[in-house]
């Protein structure tokens, strides 16, 4: 095949659009800081469960994912000065939670 997208990519293509159009506006933006910040986080069951644990950290919008999120990293890495999160294998480094003082 030459010049274009497999059929099958362009229904994958299509299938993410959907998912995504389906998510409420505030949640959208959260699914774009995610992916413009991480390079792990891929597709729409992996973005929905680093999602619900966001959201058991007290991150709920994009604005508070900005104001906390500090680094990825490739496997597991602890800190004593940040709060991590660990998904699928990877470490993810924030600056506080937003639902504990600072």
């Amino acid at each position: 095949m030459s010049g274009g997208l497999s059929l099958e990519s362009l229904k994958e293509r299509q299938r993410y659009a959907d998912w995504y159009e389906a998510k409420p506006e505030e949640e959208q933006l959260l699914i774009d800081e995610i992916a413009d910040q991480t390079d792990y986080i891929l597709g729409e069951d992996q973005n929905n469960a680093f999602i619900v644990l966001l959201r058991q950290s007290g991150i709920r919008n994009a604005d508070q994912f900005v104001d906390s999120f500090c680094v990825e990293y490739e496997g597991v890495v602890q800190s004593d000065e940040f709060v991590v999160i660990i998904f699928e294998g990877n470490s993810y480094f924030f600056r506080r939670l937003c639902s504990r003082s600072q």
